[in-house]
């Protein structure tokens, strides 16, 4: 269903072929909040919008950020210079995005999607009054296949095809509370360029394995028990995330909630798309890099409270996951 909102264009670059950042002290203070320092920004405000643009680099892939407030009706006109895949998330509003190749596409709040974007402009109606959020990370096709063998929860986007502009999935993937976590520590990082760039690269690659995993478990249906169990299952995500540094095992977590491992994994992984070890892990590798960030606590007291066995083998596993070496590469 297509929109007949209309109002002033405003040009959005998904990508930009020669960056020109803006200064820092060109960006008002009241978008202090905002700003993540190890990101690139861009900021336009008039009568009709305000847009804040923020972009990383990482190499393989790009990442966009875009706060937007529409004081008037504007129509935002994205700009894809080449053609790229682009992982697009949408908050805090719903839009369409209109194509003159492709149908009108609802952009539903809190979902994500898999665009094909060829080269060239499109057009997404915005009334007065919204204010939106929306998270995207462009790669092209062949890299991300490549992406495969180092990241192997990739693989069933690559099976995605479409010739033609428009949604690569066949229904919407849902921003789950393990994506929103990620885009909570995606926003909130204020760690310097060296620092930031392992940290947010890795929540970039996690979140595409979360969608990745969605797109993979498409056909499975949500069963009646995982509807049933949904508060002590979003409960069990929350004691993760409040209790990072213990190793509990499965079977130790069934007794706690009262219930199987195996129906609890089944639960776990229906609700929030990846398996319960693999978000613990994620939980424990960002609670011991932020700790090693703020430099506060000893490196063999961190080992000892996140229960890792010495330093050596903490750091190994630590490096392993953000990629530090090859991520270091990106900046």
């Amino acid at each position: 269903m297509g929109t007949t909102l209309s109002g002033t264009n405003k040009l959005l670059l998904f990508e930009r072929l020669n960056p020109s950042y803006v200064l820092p002290t060109d960006i008002p203070e009241e978008f202090e909040s905002l700003i993540i320092p190890a990101a690139g920004a861009y900021f336009r405000e008039d009568a009709e919008a305000e847009i804040l643009s923020q972009n990383i680099n990482f190499g393989p892939f790009t990442l966009w950020i875009h706060d937007i407030w529409a004081k008037e009706n504007i129509v935002l006109c994205p700009f894809i210079p080449s053609h790229i895949w682009s992982l697009h998330g949408l908050y805090e509003e719903s839009l369409h995005l209109e194509s003159p190749s492709a149908p009108s596409y609802l952009l539903e709040e809190k979902e994500f999607n898999l665009f094909n974007l060829p080269a060239g402009l499109h057009r997404i109606p915005m009334a007065a009054g919204k204010k939106i959020l929306s998270v995207h990370i462009n790669v092209e096709q062949e890299v991300l296949k490549a992406m495969v063998e180092e990241f192997p929860g990739l693989e069933a986007l690559t099976k995605l095809d479409r010739k033609e502009a428009g949604a690569l999935n066949a229904h919407p993937y849902n921003s789950n509370p393990i994506c929103d976590f990620l885009i909570e520590k995606m926003l909130s990082c204020r760690y310097t360029v060296k620092r930031a760039y392992p940290y947010i690269f890795r929540i970039c690659i996690d979140l595409l394995r979360n969608i990745a995993a969605q797109e993979a478990n498409l056909h499975q249906p949500l069963m009646v028990d995982s509807v049933l169990n949904t508060e002590s299952t979003h409960q069990l995500l929350n004691y993760i995330r409040e209790h990072p540094f213990k190793k509990n095992t499965i079977t130790q977590l069934g007794y706690m909630f009262d219930t199987t491992p195996k129906k609890l994994s089944f639960e776990f992984k229906q609700h929030f798309a990846v398996s319960i070890h693999d978000f613990m892990h994620t939980a424990r590798m960002m609670m011991i890099y932020d700790m090693m960030q703020e430099q506060k606590t000893a490196m063999s007291e961190i080992a000892k409270i996140s229960e890792f066995p010495n330093v050596m083998n903490m750091m190994m596993q630590v490096a392993d996951y953000y990629s530090c070496s090859r991520s270091a590469t990106y900046q």
